[in-house]
């Protein structure tokens, strides 16, 4: 799938206002249907499948809630919904399974036993400093990532051999939950994708901070930050 960029947000959004600013009003015998997303791996998938929706006719609105990993959409009482999304799901090769709440995304890696691995906050809450959840004396790799991001899945991967290699590296990781979190706010202003990792030293510098997936400059990133 496509990387995750901010611009998606605008994308996923449920706009309900019109032109000038008055709420859309809607058929009345329209109806809204949740259909939630299982094993999904990444956002762009369910905003693919909104995109798809809000061309056909019956379909008046439609969003993908990617933190749960939901589509909503309204529509007219003879469009069959379920189907649609069901489908379309089944094109990407997850499952659609009616009603809220039932959404999830593909767990993310498992790392080694006894790796030096925490999950520092989620759903974007603030940490005001990040200085305190350095590890002492190691390389600390902190990766700002988020559950529907697919490319933050190839991170976590690589750092599970990475941590199965070395006992000096400690990962961190903090889910930003969305592009309007306190967290995201105080760190990813100026960031305009996911996954986002800073790589500090032993001393706690930091040596490089990396956009997106680049594997090879991460390697090289931890390298540095081990030399004496």
């Amino acid at each position: 799938m496509r990387t995750s960029l901010k611009h998606l947000f605008t994308l996923s959004a449920f706009v309900l206002l019109t032109a000038c600013g008055g709420a859309r009003s809607y058929p009345k015998d329209a109806r809204t249907v949740i259909v939630s997303l299982d094993k999904i791996d990444c956002s762009d998938c369910g905003d693919e499948i909104v995109a798809d929706l809000r061309e056909r006719p019956g379909v008046y609105d439609a969003r993908f809630d990617r933190r749960k990993a939901e589509v909503q959409v309204v529509a007219a009482p003879n469009f069959d919904v379920f189907t649609a999304v069901r489908k379309l799901a089944a094109e990407d090769g997850f499952e659609a399974i009616l009603g809220a709440g039932k959404g999830r995304y593909l767990e993310r890696a498992a790392f080694p036993e006894g790796a030096d691995v925490r999950t520092v906050v989620e759903d974007g809450g603030d940490v005001p400093d990040l200085a305190p959840h350095l590890a002492t004396d190691k390389v600390t790799v902190v990766d700002f990532s988020a559950e529907w991001c697919g490319p933050c899945r190839k991170v976590d991967e690589h750092m599970a051999k990475v941590l199965g290699a070395r006992t000096d590296v400690a990962y961190r990781r903090l889910d930003v939950g969305d592009w309007d979190t306190p967290l995201a706010k105080r760190y990813l202003a100026n960031v305009p994708q996911l996954p986002y990792v800073v790589v500090y030293d032993k001393r706690g510098k930091a040596i490089d901070r990396i956009t997106g997936v680049d594997i090879t400059r991460l390697d090289r990133a931890i390298a540095k930050a081990s030399a004496p």
